[in-house]
C-alpha cells in the first residue's frame, strides 16, 4: 500500500474510533443535547453521513 492510502486508512480507523467511544457514551443516541453529534460539535446529518462512509451503523433518535 501506498504511503499516502496507508496513512488515509489509519485517519479512517482514528475517526472511526472517536465516533464509537462517543456514541457509547452517549447510549448510541445520535441526535438532541445528550446526543453523539452534539459532544462532537457536529450537526446530526454530517455524523450520519460520516458513519455511513465509515461503513458504521447507529441508531436513530
Amino acid at each position: 500500500m501506498a504511503p499516502a492510502a496507508e496513512e488515509g486508512a489509519n485517519l479512517e480507523a482514528v475517526e472511526r474510533r472517536h465516533i464509537e467511544q462517543v456514541l457509547t457514551g452517549c447510549n448510541g443516541v445520535i441526535e438532541g443535547p445528550k446526543g453523539a453529534a452534539a459532544a462532537l460539535g457536529l450537526h446530526p446529518s454530517t455524523l450520519r453521513s460520516r458513519m455511513q462512509k465509515l461503513g458504521m451503523r447507529g441508531r436513530r433518535e
